[in-house]
């Protein structure tokens, strides 16, 4: 967000700069002045970063009178590892949930990070394994899915969990003919009007699983990592959600392209940055990348939602642009910011 961006929030909500800064300090409990205020305005300070994330966030807002819930689904996929499909369904779950939103967060890779990201122990993930309430159970038939869903400590956002079970699916579900892909939609179906958006984390893989979940899907967004193998992946996936779109999900819509993991003082970064755009940047839109930054890892190894300990965290712009682009796209949004 630059200063143009804060002085066109100010008055699009109508306020003075002096009202502006009561509305921050009234979020942050800090005492800030008109003039510091003008000072971020006109570029001659930075806006301080657990500022900047409250800002992203008041520049996202839904229209007065919402349409229905009816759950609209966005799938984060690669079938590549390691290009941050879960810190960024995780974020953006976060990010919609501030905004007002009723989120679903399905953690539908057998590996269980965003199910523990969001505060669920080991221990616990055993038990409710043990107990049949994880993702698993429930898109085998063995649950209901209302039997799985839990809450968390953020306001607006429940989870479905996951464990290793989940990795049975991928084998158990191509027996099932009846639905073998159209599972996950089916379990979905029941609960989708309690929420304005279902996250599906999906598996870097394409087994049967993330066939679900792209058949599920209303919207499929693409993290990439800003190096070589991880743009070779992104053809080959992009590929599949065509012929999953034209087979089975003629809604599926790729809502864009998300550089991850961006070090911009990097020539190979820099390059793989300006090969995702050459490559997608005239058909889909590529937002703003996620730097590299170890809060991530540090979010992870805490088990918590990095924009939930630091909401000015590195990529919080890039995250408010992904959820302003879903809600725009669901006719929740009026305007937006320009995110920079």
């Amino acid at each position: 967000m630059t200063g143009e961006d804060l002085r066109m929030l100010r008055e699009r909500r109508g306020l003075t700069q002096s009202q502006m800064a009561a509305l921050v300090n009234e979020m942050t409990g800090r005492k800030y002045d008109k003039q510091r205020l003008s000072k971020w305005e006109t570029g001659k300070e930075v806006i301080p970063r657990e500022i900047l994330g409250r800002l992203l966030l008041l520049s996202i807002e839904q229209t007065p009178t919402e349409p229905p819930r009816r759950g609209v689904t966005v799938a984060v996929g690669l079938q590549k590892g390691g290009t941050a499909k879960t810190a960024t369904s995780i974020n953006i779950a976060y990010v919609l949930a501030r905004t007002g939103s009723r989120v679903l967060l399905v953690d539908a890779d057998p590996q269980g990070n965003a199910t523990t990201h969001v505060g669920v122990g080991q221990a616990e993930v055993v038990e409710l394994t043990n107990s049949g309430r994880v993702l698993y159970h429930a898109l085998m038939g063995k649950a209901a899915l209302t039997d799985v869903i839990r809450n968390t400590s953020v306001g607006g956002l429940d989870l479905v969990p996951s464990s290793i079970a989940l990795a049975s699916a991928d084998t158990e579900l191509p027996g099932n003919l009846t639905n073998a892909q159209t599972a996950l939609a089916e379990m979905l179906d029941p609960v989708r009007t309690g929420y304005d958006f279902i996250v599906i984390d999906c598996a870097p893989n394409l087994g049967a699983v993330t066939i679900n979940a792209l058949t599920a899907a209303d919207f499929v967004l693409v993290p990439c990592q800003t190096e070589p193998h991880a743009i070779l992946g992104v053809s080959a996936f992009l590929e599949t959600v065509a012929k999953i779109r034209r087979r089975l999900n003629p809604r599926l819509e790729v809502l864009g392209i998300l550089p991850t993991m961006f070090n911009g003082r990097l020539s190979q970064d820099r390059s793989s940055m300006d090969d995702i755009t050459r490559l997608w940047g005239a058909e889909n839109t590529v937002f703003p990348p996620v730097p590299r930054a170890t809060i991530y890892a540090q979010a992870a190894g805490a088990n918590v939602i990095t924009l939930d300990a630091d909401i000015g965290a590195p990529g919080a712009e890039s995250y408010a642009a992904i959820a302003a682009a879903l809600l725009k796209a669901t006719g929740r949004l009026t305007e937006t910011v320009h995110a920079a």
